[in-house]
């Protein structure tokens, strides 16, 4: 019974481990998608300003400033994203490192016990 509660004991960890290892995965693949992103948003901004430099009617100033700003606000956003994606990560890191230093001191446990068993 003991054999059984710690064994299971054990795999709740490693479950725990692997659903942490998963999560990291998704948030990595989603920091892509808004790199890529910010990335696209940068390339618009520098045209933005480009273009807004280089015209001379007002009414296309005007319309190029608003999409700009929308470019900006959208930049603004995804940073803030980015930024809340990558302290996410880190904080799934340091429970992936805790999870896997926790996991180790059971094993460590689990080794004694079978030595002091035998």
């Amino acid at each position: 019974m003991e054999n059984f509660s710690i064994i299971l004991c054990f795999a709740i960890m490693l479950l725990i481990f692997i659903s942490h290892s998963v999560l990291i995965i998704i948030f990595l693949t989603k920091r892509k998608e808004v790199i890529n992103e910010y990335e696209k948003i940068l390339s618009l901004k520098d045209w933005y300003e480009k273009i807004s430099e280089e015209a001379s009617r007002s009414y296309i100033m005007e319309s190029v400033e608003k999409r700009g700003n929308e470019l900006i606000n959208q930049l603004n956003l995804l940073n803030t994203k980015l930024v809340k994606i990558q302290e996410h990560h880190k904080n799934l890191q340091e429970r992936q490192q805790k999870l896997h230093d926790s996991l180790l001191e059971e094993h460590k446990l689990l080794n004694q016990y079978f030595e002091n068993y035998s």
